[in-house]
């Protein structure tokens, strides 16, 4: 069985150096898009549990994850969103 992907959004603060951030985000095993304000990353739940030191078992969307200290000049806030629902 292939393990869940999550995706979460990253928001630049002011004056952000986004390649440093994009490194980080690509040596932790995430992808990441470009948006007009951050980053959409994606990772397996294990990589973002460990690149993020956290475990989300049990946890409700939204919630916003902790900063690591390497990206605090960098980033506003990483969110884990509500998944968006679909309906036809």
């Amino acid at each position: 069985m292939a393990e869940d992907y999550i995706e979460l959004v990253l928001q630049w603060r002011q004056g952000a150096d986004q390649e440093t951030v994009r490194k980080w985000v690509q040596q932790r095993n995430l992808t990441s898009t470009k948006m007009l304000s951050g980053l959409l990353l994606l990772g397996t739940k294990t990589a973002v549990e460990k690149a993020f030191s956290v475990s989300l078992e049990n946890v409700q969307p939204p919630v916003d994850l902790p900063i690591p200290t390497e990206l605090q000049g960098h980033v506003a806030s990483i969110t884990f969103p509500r998944p968006r629902s679909y309906h036809a």
